[in-house]
Order: structure tokens, then sequence, then C-alpha cells
């Protein structure tokens, strides 16, 4: 059977951030994929180096702009465990029924 190369994106109005797929298939089953992505590239790494920890939170929201509660509540932790400090049992509950919202 013929191999068919099917390529969709990088932008396409199905995919959510920009991103390249080229489906190898035969009849229809898919064979091969080879996935490129990498098209938002918005500098955060560097950006976050002369920001302080509590300023680099506003950067860290703007990752992604359809989650908008797990990569700052990610960063958080990271540096709550960084530093060593306790979360109280109430500020976990809360983090957790805003994360279930999402």
């Amino acid at each position: 059977m013929a191999r068919t190369i099917v390529p969709i994106g990088p932008y396409h109005p199905l995919q959510e951030e920009p991103e390249f797929f080229s489906l190898t298939v035969e009849g229809e089953k898919v064979v091969d994929i080879d996935v490129r992505i990498g098209y938002n590239h918005r500098g955060i790494e560097k950006l976050s180096e002369t920001k302080t920890f509590d300023q680099s939170t506003f950067v860290i929201e703007r990752i992604c702009g359809i989650c908008s509660t797990s990569h700052p509540f990610a960063y958080t932790r990271a540096v709550e465990d960084i530093i060593g400090v306790e979360v109280p049992e109430r500020a976990k509950y809360i983090r957790t029924i805003i994360a279930e919202g999402e």
C-alpha cells in the first residue's frame, strides 16, 4: 500500500497552540508521526533572570493563554520547595479548588 504524508499545522483551527505534525499514513492507518514544536518562543527563561521571584509570577502566567493557573501554581510550588516554606493546609485546599475549576 502506498504511503501518504499528511501535513497539519503549524497553524490550524483545531490546535490550541501552533505545532506542526507530519503524519505518514498507509490507507487509514497512521504509521509514523513527526512533531515539531517551538513556534511560540517567548523567552520566558531569559526574561525571568532579571526579575525577582514575585515579579516572575506575572511573567510565568503568560506562558500559556489557555491554562491560567497551572503554570503559576507549578512555579510557586517550586519556589516554596527551594526556600523551604511550609504551605498551610487551607492554602493547599484553595489551590486545589482553583486548579479543578480550570
